[in-house]
Parts: C-alpha cells; sequence; structure tokens
C-alpha cells in the first residue's frame, strides 16, 4: 500500500516557473461574502483555501489559470494575466445545490429522498467538539434519544430511534461505517467524521433487513481533496469538577437522626470516640477538579487517481473521582485509487487502544452517601481505615480497589469496484475486524469485611467478525426519467471466546498475578465461546419522473444462525413515494418564497435477530454438579426450537419544506411503528427443572410526530446567525402479552410492571398521601374519608371530626401488611377500599419515558468570531431514586438519610412531617417502590457552549500556515431540573427496567480551552 501512495503521488505534474503572489476577495452574487472557496490552479496541485471574510491568497505563474469552486456555485476559470489581485463574484448554480445523504449501498440526492433520514454535518460536529460519535449525535435529529450510561470516563451510551420497540432482543440501532458492518463506533475520533445520517423509517432501513428494527446510523468519514497536501492538528485541554453536589448529612444532623431514631444519643454519636467523631464531606473526599488532554493530527491529500487521509489522535481522560480515568489512542488511514474510468478501489483501517480504571459505583459513591460522616476515613497513623459499623470506607475504595480495563480493536475494509458502463457498476468488499478484551481487578485484605483476605480475578476474551457484500449498482437518466437500483449479496460471521480465573490469599498485594494466589476460585475459572452468521439477499428499485414524483422499494431476505432450523429466513420488504408538489403549475404563486416543497409516505418491514447465541438450541454446560465431582448437565436456559424474528411494521408520513431562498426550512414526520413477536427471556417453574426460555410473547407500539426547523436569521458582510429546533414526541403502548399475562421486573415485589394496554418504563407501587400526624390520625369514617382527631386544652384524645363536625359514626384504622399504622407511618392509598394496605393497592405510579425530547442549536459569528451553543432536555419522565430511598432505609445497617429527610422526618406525637418516622418495618418507612422516591425527571441542559476566533489570515500567511483557531468551550454548564440528585438525565438499557437511578457515577461540568492549526 506504502509503495502504491507512493507510485501514484509521484506521478502529479510539477512545474519550474517564475510565480507571483496573488491576491484578491470572493463574494456570491447575492453580495454576501465566500468563505471556504477553492481556488486552484488549473493543471497544477497548487490550492488555497478562502478565509472568514473570503480574502484569499495564492501564487501562481502570469500565464496561469485560476479555478474557483464551492459546493453550490458555477465554478469559475479566470486567467492570471500578469494581475497581482482578482476579485471574483460567484453565482449560485441551482443543479449543484442538491445535498446529498448516504444511503444503504449508495448515495441519494436529499431532496430525492422518500424516506425520514436526517443529516448531521462536519461542520455540526466541528462546532460541538464532542468526546465521541454518541456526543457528536445527542440532540440534533429528531427522533433520536442519546443518553450517558454515566460521567464515568470511557463510558458508553444508550441509544434509541423512535422509542423502544423490543423487550429483550437488542434495542441499539445498526451502525454502517463507511459501508462496513460490525466496526468499533467507540474507536472512532469524531474528527475523522465526514457526516452522520440517521435512517429513522423503514423505508430508508428495510435494505438492512433483520438488524434495521430499531434505525440504522450511517458515519462516512473523511477523505483527501484536491491539492496540496492538508495538514491539520488540534489540541485541547479541559478541567472538570462535580456538575451538581447534592444535600449530604453532616455529623451533627447524624447525631440527630440517631436521636430521632432512638430517641438516644448512640455511642456512634459520641464526639470522643476516636472512630465516629469525624465530620466528613465524603463529596469533596472522592471528587476533584479532572483533567482532559487530547491532541489529535490529520493528513490529506487527492490528486485525480489518488485520495488519501490519515489521523491518529490520544486522549487523556481523568475522571471526577480519584483513581477514575481512561486513556484512548485511536488511528485511521482511509484511500482510495481509480486506476482509470472503470476500476478503483480503496481501503480503510481503523485502529484503538483503550484502558481505563473503573470505580465499583455501589461501593464508592452509594457508601460515600450513606456511610455516616461521624465514620472516620483514615487511622491515626494516616494509614486508611477499614469496614466500620458494616460500612465500607469510600476513600479507600476509590484508592484500593483496582477495576482496569483494556481493549485491543482493529478493523479493515477494502473494496474494488468496476464500472461495467456508464449506468453499471459491480462492488465487491470484505471487512475484518479483531477484538482483545481485558479486566484485572484486585480487592485488598483492608476492604474486605473481615480484613482477612484478599481477592483477584484476571478476565480476557477474543473476538473477531468479517463480512463480504458484492452488489451492483444501477443508475440511468433518460429525458425526464430517472431509474436506480441496487442488487446484492451479504455474507458474515462472528466468532468469540472468554476465559476467567480468580483466585484469594494473595501472598503479596503488590504481585496479584493468579499464580501467587494460595486459593484458586473455582466458581470463576471458566471458558466460554460462540458462533453466529448470517447471509442476505437485497435489492432496492427508485424511480423518479421529473424530479416531481418519486417511487423506491427495497427488499431483503435474512437467514440467521441465532434461530431454529425452520425459522431462519426473514423477508424484509418496504416502499415509499414522494411528491414534490411545490413543481406543480397550482403552485406557481408561491415560487417567490417557496423554494421546495414535498410530502414523503412510506411503509417498510424490518427485523432484529440481536439475541445471545444457541437460544434455539439445548445447551450442556460443565460444573461440579454431585459430591464435588464435576460432570456435564444441561444449562438452566431451555432450549426454545420455535424462536423467530422480531419483525417492525412502520407507516411513515412526512413533509420536507423549503422557503425564502433556502433560509428556512421544516421537515416533519408522523410514524406508527407496530414490533410483533417480541423477544423475551420468560422464566420457568421449577418444577420443570430450568430457569427461564427465550420466547415471542407479544407486541408492542410506538406512535410520534418530529420535527426540525432551521433558519438563517441574519446574514450579512459580517454578521451571520443561524438556528436549528428539533422536537419529538413519542407515545409507546404495549398491545400484547403472552396469555394476557402482566411481567412484573425489579427488586422485591416488582418496580416495573408491563401489562398490556400499559407503557413500558411504567412504575408500580403504592401511593403516599402524607405521613399520620398522631397515632389516632388513622382513623377513617365508613366512606372513606380520614378523620381529623381533637384534644383538648392538656393534649387528651376527645374524639374524631369530619370536615369541622363532630363525628360519632364507626371508626375504621387501615392496616399495613397485617400491621395498624401509627402516628410517623406513611398514609398510603387504599386503592380497593378494603382497610387493608397490601399488594392489591399497588398502582401505576409514573412513567419513565419523556414525552417529549428538544434540542435547540444557535450559531452566530461576526468576522473571524464564532460563537455556538446547544440547549438540550426532556419532559414528563420520572426517576426511580433509589439511591435516595437506600439511604432512608433504617432497616440497612448505619444508612445515613440526606438531610432533607433528617430534618423532615417524623419524631414525636403531633409532628407535621414531610418524611416517615425512622423505623424498622417493611411498609412503614416505605423500603419498597412508592411514590415518595418517585421524582420528575424534566430537564434543560445547556449541553454545550464553544467560542471561536479564527486568526488573521494575512497574519497566519506569513509563518506559512492555512488556518489557525482559538477556541473556548464548556459542556453540561447547566442543567435546570426539580430532580434531587446528581443528573435527571438516565440511561434505558434496560427497556424492562427503565429510569432507575442506583446511584451513578456523576455527570462533570467541563470548561477547556484548544486550537486547530490548518498547515
Amino acid at each position: 500500500m506504502a509503495f502504491l501512495l507512493f507510485l501514484c503521488w509521484g506521478s502529479l505534474p510539477t512545474h519550474a516557473q517564475t510565480k507571483r503572489k496573488i491576491t484578491g476577495k470572493i463574494t456570491l452574487s447575492d453580495r454576501n461574502i465566500a468563505p471556504g472557496v477553492t481556488i486552484s490552479v488549473k493543471g497544477s496541485t497548487q490550492v488555497a483555501l478562502s478565509d472568514n471574510q473570503g480574502h484569499y491568497q495564492i501564487e501562481a505563474a502570469d500565464n496561469a489559470v485560476l479555478v474557483f469552486s464551492q459546493v453550490g456555485t458555477s465554478s469559475q476559470e479566470i486567467a492570471v494575466n500578469n494581475r497581482q489581485q482578482i476579485d471574483v463574484i460567484l453565482a449560485f448554480d441551482v443543479s449543484q445545490m442538491d445535498e446529498v445523504v448516504v444511503i444503504g449501498y449508495g448515495t441519494q440526492k436529499k431532496r430525492d429522498v422518500t424516506g425520514a433520514i436526517s443529516s448531521v454535518t462536519e461542520k455540526a460536529i466541528i462546532e460541538r467538539q464532542p468526546l465521541d460519535v454518541y456526543d457528536a449525535m445527542q440532540g440534533q435529529v429528531p427522533g433520536l434519544q442519546i443518553a450517558q450510561e454515566s460521567g464515568r470516563p470511557g463510558a458508553g451510551s444508550s441509544v434509541r430511534i423512535r422509542g423502544i420497540a423490543t423487550f429483550e432482543g437488542g434495542a441499539e440501532p445498526l451502525y454502517i461505517v463507511d459501508g462496513a458492518q460490525g466496526v468499533n463506533i467507540d474507536g472512532i475520533n469524531p474528527a475523522d467524521i465526514a457526516s452522520i445520517e440517521v435512517l429513522r423509517d423503514a423505508a430508508s432501513a428495510a435494505i438492512y433487513g433483520a438488524r434495521s428494527a430499531n434505525g440504522v446510523i450511517i458515519i462516512t468519514t473523511k477523505k483527501g481533496k484536491e491539492g496540496q497536501p492538508q495538514i491539520s492538528a488540534r489540541y485541547l485541554q479541559s478541567f472538570s469538577e462535580l456538575a451538581n453536589k447534592i444535600p449530604q448529612a453532616n455529623a451533627a444532623e447524624r447525631r440527630l437522626f440517631d436521636f430521632k431514631r432512638t430517641g438516644n444519643w448512640s455511642s456512634q454519636a459520641d464526639s470522643l470516640n476516636p472512630s465516629y467523631n469525624a465530620d466528613n464531606d465524603m463529596q469533596d473526599l472522592l471528587t476533584r477538579t479532572a483533567v482532559r488532554n487530547q491532541i489529535d493530527l490529520s493528513v490529506s491529500g487527492a490528486n485525480k487517481a489518488l485520495s488519501y487521509y490519515g489521523s491518529a489522535g490520544y486522549l487523556r481522560d481523568q475522571g471526577i473521582i480519584i483513581n477514575s480515568w481512561a486513556n484512548i489512542i485511536r488511528g485511521r488511514f482511509n484511500m482510495d485509487y481509480r486506476a482509470n474510468d472503470r476500476f478503483s478501489m480503496g481501503t480503510r483501517v481503523q485502529l484503538s487502544y483503550s484502558e481505563e480504571n473503573r470505580i465499583n459505583e455501589g461501593n464508592t459513591l452509594n457508601q460515600a452517601i450513606q456511610r455516616p460522616p461521624t465514620f472516620r476515613v483514615y487511622m491515626p497513623d494516616g494509614t486508611l481505615a477499614p469496614n466500620i459499623g458494616g460500612r465500607r470506607n469510600p476513600l479507600a475504595e476509590a484508592l484500593l480497589r483496582k477495576n482496569e480495563y483494556a481493549n485491543y480493536d482493529a478493523s479493515i475494509y477494502n473494496y474494488l469496484s468496476y464500472q461495467i458502463f456508464d449506468a453499471l457498476k459491480f462492488t465487491v468488499d470484505l471487512n475484518a475486524r479483531g477484538t482483545y478484551n481485558s479486566q484485572d481487578s484486585f480487592v485488598p485484605k483492608l476492604l474486605s469485611n473481615s480484613n482477612d483476605q484478599n481477592e483477584g480475578r484476571a478476565q480476557n476474551n477474543f473476538r473477531t467478525y468479517w463480512q463480504t457484500q458484492s452488489y451492483f449498482n444501477y443508475d440511468q437518466s433518460f429525458n425526464d426519467h430517472t431509474i436506480n437500483a441496487v442488487l446484492g449479496f451479504m455474507a458474515d460471521q462472528q466468532y468469540y471466546e472468554g476465559a476467567s480465573i480468580g483466585g484469594r490469599m494473595f501472598l503479596s498485594e503488590e504481585v496479584t498475578t493468579m499464580n501467587s494466589a494460595q486459593e484458586l476460585l473455582q466458581n470463576q475459572i471458566y471458558t466460554d465461546g460462540w458462533r453466529n452468521s448470517s447471509a442476505s439477499v437485497f435489492g432496492r428499485l427508485g424511480y423518479s419522473y421529473k424530479g416531481r414524483y418519486l417511487i423506491n422499494s427495497n427488499l431483503r431476505y435474512d437467514g440467521s444462525s441465532r434461530f431454529g432450523a425452520d425459522n431462519r429466513w426473514g423477508f424484509f420488504p418496504s416502499i415509499s413515494a414522494g411528491w414534490r408538489f411545490s413543481d406543480e403549475s397550482f403552485m406557481k404563486f408561491t415560487k417567490k418564497w417557496v423554494d421546495d416543497a414535498k410530502i414523503r409516505i412510506s411503509y417498510g418491514l424490518t427485523g432484529n435477530d440481536r439475541i445471545p447465541e444457541y437460544m434455539a438450541l439445548q445447551r450442556y454446560e460443565g460444573g461440579n454438579f454431585y459430591n464435588g465431582i464435576s460432570g456435564v448437565a444441561p444449562s438452566s436456559a431451555f432450549g426454545n426450537s420455535t424462536l423467530s424474528w422480531e419483525s417492525t411494521k412502520q407507516f411513515n408520513l412526512g413533509a420536507d419544506l423549503s422557503f425564502f431562498d433556502g433560509r428556512m426550512s421544516i421537515v416533519a414526520d408522523w410514524y406508527n411503528k407496530i414490533t410483533d413477536d417480541l423477544l423475551y427471556n420468560a422464566p420457568l417453574p421449577v418444577e420443570t427443572g430450568f430457569n427461564t426460555v427465550r420466547v415471542n410473547v407479544g407486541s408492542i407500539q410506538n406512535r410520534g410526530f418530529e420535527f426540525i426547523i432551521n433558519g438563517l436569521i441574519v446574514q450579512n458582510k459580517n454578521w451571520k446567525w443561524d438556528v436549528s429546533y428539533n422536537m419529538t414526541f413519542n407515545n409507546n403502548t404495549v398491545r400484547k402479552l403472552s396469555d394476557g399475562v402482566p411481567i412484573s421486573r425489579g427488586p422485591g415485589d416488582g418496580v416495573w410492571l408491563v401489562e398490556e394496554g400499559g407503557r413500558l418504563g411504567n412504575f408500580y407501587g403504592w401511593q403516599a398521601l402524607g405521613i399520620y400526624q398522631y397515632d389516632e390520625s388513622n382513623a377513617w369514617s365508613e366512606k372513606g374519608d380520614q378523620l381529623t382527631p381533637v384534644f383538648d386544652n392538656t393534649g387528651d384524645f376527645t374524639g374524631y371530626a369530619l370536615n369541622g363536625t363532630p363525628y360519632t359514626g364507626e371508626v375504621r384504622q387501615l392496616t399495613t401488611r397485617g400491621n395498624t399504622s401509627n402516628g410517623g407511618d406513611v398514609i398510603w392509598k387504599d386503592l380497593n377500599g378494603d382497610g387493608s394496605i397490601d399488594d392489591a393497592d399497588r398502582m401505576i405510579l409514573g412513567n419513565a419515558q419523556p414525552k417529549w425530547t428538544a434540542g435547540f442549536a444557535h450559531n452566530i459569528s461576526y468576522k473571524n468570531i464564532q460563537l455556538s451553543f446547544n440547549l438540550y432536555g426532556g419532559y414528563g419522565g420520572m426517576i426511580y431514586n433509589r439511591a435516595r430511598q437506600q439511604g432512608a432505609t433504617i432497616a440497612t445497617t448505619n444508612a445515613t438519610p440526606d438531610p432533607g429527610y433528617i430534618h423532615g422526618a417524623w419524631a414525636k406525637q403531633g409532628d407535621v412531617a414531610t418524611w416517615y418516622r425512622p423505623a424498622n418495618n417493611s411498609m412503614g418507612n416505605a423500603r419498597e417502590l412508592s411514590s415518595m422516591f418517585l421524582e420528575d425527571a424534566s430537564f434543560i441542559r445547556l449541553r454545550n457552549l464553544r467560542l471561536t476566533y479564527n486568526l488573521s489570515t494575512e497574519w497566519i500567511r506569513k509563518i506559512k500556515l492555512q488556518q489557525v483557531g482559538i477556541y473556548f468551550f464548556g459542556n453540561n454548564l447547566l442543567t435546570w431540573t426539580d430532580y434531587s440528585w446528581y443528573d435527571p438525565e438516565v440511561a434505558f438499557n434496560n427497556a424492562l427496567e427503565m429510569g432507575l437511578d442506583n446511584g451513578r457515577y456523576p455527570r462533570k461540568r467541563e470548561m477547556g480551552f484548544g486550537i486547530n492549526i490548518n498547515f
């Protein structure tokens, strides 16, 4: 490959002629400046770009010809003729102003798209300064919901397109990178991305068949541009801190809590006891100002035969919690070679290495919030304190627990393309990927409950993937007709093997290799592996008449080894149509203000095969099953040979509108998406001898409306201001379950209820109405009205009143699971009116899914200064704040509630309280799910802000540079929300258990600066 690059580059023409410096200014026909225009010397490789003010500078011979070109304008060729200044006015070329979007196995003019496709441009990505691909897309695309799993460095994100359409079948969209599946998305440097297309409806995604039920995201990386080699460098440094510090009890509040709980000052409230006389702010002890350093380099170029792009990047990202970090190295090489007018080839190589240390969030974050602040962190000799009172030392957990991960990933994609004749092209490609992961964990003696032994574990796995595709592209225009078609074949295979070994009683805590363990842990020694494969035939046929009437159809026939022999193949068709009514004669009166207006309609079927391997087969596994002797027995999961595809039917109705010479555009879509044969891991009765079986259980529906409005508010000689606003409304309904039987999920008696007619994410529990002020407050009339206890001047109870009138009727008392409720207990809603609070009184309390999400982007520029910022938010979802509940659960050993609970808890008869009394009983102190710990998750976030200054072109060219930009940026700067804990934005990886905050790594607030240099 290096030889080929050298050979082709060496063929570039060179000329030794006397040259002069030529300068000038380029404007557009509407009198606006024209930045980013390419100026080249015809017949040579010399090239320059106009700056933000439209100025340019280039060296050329007196008899040379300059070529001025920019997308959307008509190119001009101007002879130098011994001039030193040439000013140019470029005219708009309507025929070129059609943006091209990448679709499955080809491209299409954006104005001719009949499906629901949204794009994220290179410009939008650059302005955002994203950490990863997910960060680059969040809030930019209607219908696309992205939530970071946690604030931990290296953490992934959950991505959903048009709601959640599966129970346990894999809800992530399919990613296509430069035409290839299976590429490591986390290994892509956002600086290498040229565009992102999000295929939201079935008509757009169906050509990918069995893996496209959750939508498709197509990522195209950068290529070289004709002219001299372009070298770019970027460096940034940022500083981060905890974005939102939650209230935490101090020592005095902990002692008050103990007194409220017991009526006495306990030994753990003794300020003279050295083990319990601290006053720690664990959030301050655990968090830090974290530093992120990132450097990216790229080299690119092209001539008529060869295009290349190479990049390398390094990211060092400290976490805001001490001893958490991630280091990432990423590299890419893209090459396209055109041997002649018929034959072309290319390659895409992506390499990445990442390493990170993950803290144990439960043992660190939750312990930090719940552990009494009076418990010491350090011993008198300065060493870290061990577990005290059944509570771990969070600082010791963060500093001493080792939990390191490493990932090596490499992928290479090659293609060959042959133009059989002008309208027909054949392409064959091969993509291969290899991944190696390792995990090394170690827990020293100090962190064990009894401080008597240490424990370690080592895991590793290796994964390979290959895919090959062969397809024909046909594209022919004649008169007013255009026909395009695709026909192809795909096959792929994935292989995995892994191993684990664990041990304890290591002789040295400095050397933690397994050969130094005195005892190996049998339950942690295992190997496993699997293999899956698939094959597909696919096709597309499109027709356009005058660009006014459009129709497209896709077909795909998929086979997957994950299903039984009778259900391995699935057929996934789609059809879509568009009508550009702005071209009709009856719309002539709108031509002055309507540029383009089109209606789209589509319907299609897509599939989902993403389940664990061999679920259709009865598997066997080894283990110690009798008298310590290893044997082989059926696995706990029963094989289901009738297992079949999830299939999603989707109808879409949309409109694309453009006004005022492109200054305003609106894209809107309404959709109805139904998924049948949902894949679910159902529990089995113990009598069967199995625990679970994977089955197809029912149907779910997502209906919604989404739109995006783009507007160019101001554009003149010095100023430009453009905005983009998108919004998504989605309603999710469970249409059918197996035999209509509801599914309950979550700890205890269940937290989430999935039932026919309900929504995924429905919280199921008890409704709290308040706190009983007195023991006598647990009094109810025959009709179910709560009575008011009456006391005389001495405080003695004298009777009851109802609405201010003495009550003499029958008085009923509520019991909570057989126990009479007293003062300080929660007043639960007696749903069925039987006087007993039990499981029959549980109800739907709310839902985790937001009613709508929205993104709002602004870009403002004045001469060489640009300001961009993005807002993102959601409304209507709820969060189960289990982290707060665990602190306020008195049965939890030495748990410490937050100050709001401590000061608001009931302590004595007559207290008007917002929180229940500190008592160790199941329902009285709300240990299970209730409305008391469900919170509104609505929020608006200033997602990012960036201020850029581009240095004067005249100055930087004196030092032989093309462009220098200095910028300051901030991420997650402000969040407006009523949620009481760290972050209202909760990931939704588990469709059946959404909206749970169990004590996640908190999100950071980041501010930094950087510099971009183009040589």
